[in-house]
């Protein structure tokens, strides 16, 4: 029987964007499922809480690994958070149809290797 993962609502936003801000280096099995589903299903692009979501959290991961945000250029923040997007949706797959991912243990919020 599959897990009912919880909606997320307009108002439980911020605290979604708080949990970016604050665990930047949270593995992607420690993902928040809800938000892999939201990502799966925002349609041809992310909603703006999702590119929130994603910006925030790649911002504060490129500050701990490099000692500083990358605000500055709002396009490659976008660029970044796209890609998170992207493997979010796939982790999502993943997960519903029970199949392996070797991104399970990367970090959620690192673009890594994301580019090849």
């Amino acid at each position: 029987m599959p897990v009912e993962l919880p909606i997320i609502r307009p108002e439980d936003e911020a605290r979604y964007i708080r949990l970016a801000y604050d665990n930047p280096n949270m593995l992607c099995s420690e993902a928040p499922p809800e938000i892999l589903r939201d990502s799966s299903f925002s349609g041809e692009e992310p909603t703006s809480f999702i590119l929130d979501f994603f910006s925030t959290g790649y911002n504060q991961w490129h500050l701990k690994a490099r000692g500083f945000r990358l605000d500055f250029d709002p396009e490659r923040v976008t660029r970044g958070a796209i890609v998170l997007w992207h493997r979010a949706c796939d982790l999502y797959t993943c997960l519903e149809y029970d199949r392996p991912n070797d991104d399970w243990e990367k970090e959620f919020f690192s673009d890594e290797g994301l580019y090849d």
